[in-house]
């Protein structure tokens, strides 16, 4: 049976952490490209973000007819529930924006430090994924921490984070798809790692 368009776009895990890592960065670069951003226009731009985010990572982990980790699906479904909640919530302020974001990094960097465990004898760059938890894990106590950074602040920040998780992303995707030619991503008993 043919791959499906989904499963052709996802069929390696490190095209899938690719394409986060761009939309990741693409998504930094919108948030300080737009001038005059609103509280408004931030909700639209994360929820969008997150939700996009959160499917792209759920889409692979359902793709993929071998050994999959829960804490990847967990990830994707955090994601899409921080983009709802940000989307649904009306008149949110940005204090209440800064503590939904600092609530998702926080939970979303500790299911990506868990994916890094769980892959840490199978995969060689599996300190790249324990960076990319960490950095997330960082960034939403800072917010959750620090929430009165004001609206500027607050921009500056996610854009950074966006940009440089992106960056760990693609290299994830990169150091992987050097592997993927080599490794057969068998059944769960393999001892391969879970994506």
């Amino acid at each position: 049976m043919a791959d499906t368009v989904l499963q052709r776009l996802f069929k390696g895990s490190g095209t899938a952490l690719m394409v986060r890592g761009i939309i990741a960065i693409l998504f930094g670069i919108l948030v300080l490209a737009v001038p005059g951003v609103t509280v408004l226009t931030l909700v639209v731009f994360f929820g969008v973000y997150a939700i996009v985010d959160g499917i792209t990572n759920i889409a692979h982990y359902f793709s993929r007819d071998k050994r999959r980790s829960g804490w990847q699906l967990a990830g994707g479904i955090i994601s899409v529930l921080a983009g709802i909640v940000a989307l649904l919530w009306p008149g949110i302020t940005a204090l209440s924006l800064a503590l939904v974001i600092g609530a998702w990094a926080v939970v979303l960097g500790a299911s990506q430090i868990a994916l890094a465990v769980d892959l840490k004898k199978t995969v060689p760059h599996w300190w790249v994924w324990l960076i990319t938890g960490v950095v997330t894990v960082l960034f939403g106590l800072f917010v959750l921490f620090v929430p009165d950074l004001g609206l500027l602040s607050l921009l500056a920040l996610l854009s950074a984070y966006a940009v440089l998780t992106g960056v760990l992303l693609i290299t994830s995707g990169l150091e992987l798809r050097k592997l993927e030619p080599k490794v057969a991503w068998s059944g769960p008993d393999d001892g391969q790692p879970a994506h």
